[in-house]
């Protein structure tokens, strides 16, 4: 069975930000984009391909999806977990009828997506804050932004460009790598949030078009990922730090 592990490529602090952001806000990309992940866990299990996965296939489903969170050492490994497999095989039971909301002995899509949610939604409650959007005193969001910033190989600037890659891939909302004049305004308001937090030196609203403009060395309206963040950085943070 298939893990998309690696088709999040994610920083562990980014993948924590993800997963809050998937279980909260259903209009995200991020919404999107673990509704989709865990749909192709569940395709992978549906082994008859009728919409449903069995007794049989379960706990492979449970398997797969567990690789994830694993990969960034949120997850115990089995032997950590089950003395032995009776003890395995009674979780996994109490798990499957737990999920199995219409007792009909197979799992549909809709109570795979409801056990997710809400089991990572749990999870996510007990997890560190990001550093970036909701935690620490200006001080430490302004030593992160500067370690980011001047050392472009540090884990602050890893941490930085999956935020700022997140923000990005949130706005467009036709998903063409784009930022449209139309979708800049909100991404730069998200974007100023935690500043704004703060009390830190940010662009006003009247300047946005002005910025934008300044970055786009085309003159068509729009900005490409690397022009996003040059924007944010040259026009955001070493303005503050």
């Amino acid at each position: 069975m298939s893990c998309p592990v690696n088709t999040f490529n994610k920083s562990k602090e980014d993948f924590i930000w993800f997963v809050k952001k998937a279980v909260t806000d259903k209009k995200s990309y991020s919404h999107s984009e673990l509704y989709h992940s865990l749909l192709k866990l569940f395709v992978d299990a549906d082994t008859n391909k009728d919409g449903l996965v069995s007794k049989a296939s379960f706990s492979k489903l449970i398997d797969a999806a567990a690789a994830m969170p694993r990969a960034y050492g949120y997850a115990p490994i089995d032997s950590e977990l089950y003395k032995t497999e009776a003890e395995k095989d009674a979780a996994r039971q109490k798990m499957f009828d737990s999920m199995d909301l219409k007792s009909t002995g197979v799992i549909t899509f809709d109570e795979w997506l409801k056990f997710c949610h809400e089991h990572i939604a749990a999870k996510t409650a007990t997890m560190d804050p990001h550093p970036i959007i909701d935690a620490g005193s200006v001080d430490q969001y302004k030593n992160f932004i500067k370690a980011a910033v001047e050392t472009p190989t540090s884990p602050e600037a890893v941490e930085l460009y999956w935020y700022m890659l997140e923000i990005f891939t949130e706005h467009d909302t036709d998903k063409d790598g784009i930022i449209k004049m139309s979708e800049f305004p909100a991404m730069m308001n998200e974007f100023l949030t935690t500043a704004k937090k703060h009390s830190l030196a940010t662009p006003a609203e009247d300047d946005y078009e002005t910025l934008s403009k300044k970055y786009d060395p085309r003159n068509d309206g729009r900005l490409t990922v690397d022009e996003w963040m040059s924007l944010a950085k040259e026009e955001v943070f070493k303005k503050f730090l």
